[in-house]
């Protein structure tokens, strides 16, 4: 399987010009950058180009195409925009999985945590510490953690990956009397919220979420492997024990990887 993949992503630049090529016919009705658009998305979506292939730079595809660069550039911006390539900056342009597959629903019907996410999907999960800092609690992190302003607590900077794709940049906030059940095996491989059940008996209770879009800077992006000012969600999250708060975090999560989706029954009136 390894092999094939490496043919096929050696091969990919050529493989992908020439079926363009060949399926790229002017009709003398569509413009022509729909018509890339089209044959696009029609070898997406029937497999003909794999998920995570590379595709030929602007200037290339343009010239096998015997097409403009601007014509070329508006069908790849519009594909992206439908989550079907992802463009990067100086890494070129890449297929991602269609009809959604690429996309993780997350519904907020109840508690849930990133690294039970992952190994549902059957995906490697890691993370990788940023930073680490025993720090006195700013006023914001200290009400949510319900201490006082300046009590000792421990920020970690992680950046979460599935499958080892850059997902989600964690920004967490403990009470310093958790840091020690916090080692480097259950930050970079493990679940916090199981290492913390696990090793000192708390019951994780509930959490509450605020979830609001943002666009991300230059740096953060290319931590997720994203251009600048690509959409993500801000996630705010107080988690609570039985014995109170033991966490605050704020996450960056990549927009073009998940969605929320939520149940509205009808409440009546009267």
């Amino acid at each position: 399987m390894e092999g094939k993949q490496a043919q096929l992503n050696g091969e990919a630049d050529t493989l992908t010009a020439f079926a363009l090529a060949r399926l790229l016919r002017p009709t003398g009705g569509a413009p022509l950058h729909t018509q890339l658009e089209a044959a696009l998305r029609r070898l997406i979506r029937a497999g003909e180009i794999p998920t995570g292939t590379a595709l030929p730079g602007e200037l290339e595809l343009a010239a096998e195409l015997h097409l403009s660069r601007h014509t070329v550039r508006h069908a790849l911006n519009a594909l992206a925009g439908e989550g079907l390539l992802q463009r990067e900056r100086g890494r070129g342009t890449r297929v991602l999985a269609p009809g959604g597959e690429g996309v993780t629903e997350r519904s907020l019907a109840g508690f849930y945590a990133f690294a039970w996410e992952v190994s549902a999907r059957g995906l490697d999960q890691r993370s990788y510490i940023l930073s680490r800092e025993s720090v006195p609690a700013p006023r914001e992190q200290a009400r949510h953690l319900g201490l006082p302003s300046g009590a000792p607590v421990e920020r970690i900077v992680r950046l979460r990956t599935a499958g080892g794709e850059p997902l989600v940049i964690e920004t967490a906030w403990f009470p310093a009397a958790l840091a020690a059940t916090l080692t480097s095996a259950v930050l970079e491989h493990g679940s916090i919220y199981d290492a913390l059940e696990r090793s000192l008996g708390l019951h994780i209770a509930r959490a509450h979420e605020t979830i609001r879009p943002v666009v991300l800077s230059r740096a953060l992006a290319k931590l997720l492997t994203l251009r600048p000012g690509s959409a993500a969600f801000q996630v705010e999250r107080t988690t609570w024990s039985e014995r109170g708060p033991i966490e605050w975090h704020e996450s960056l999560v990549r927009g073009d990887r998940y969605l929320y989706s939520v149940d509205l029954p009808r409440l009546e009136h009267g």
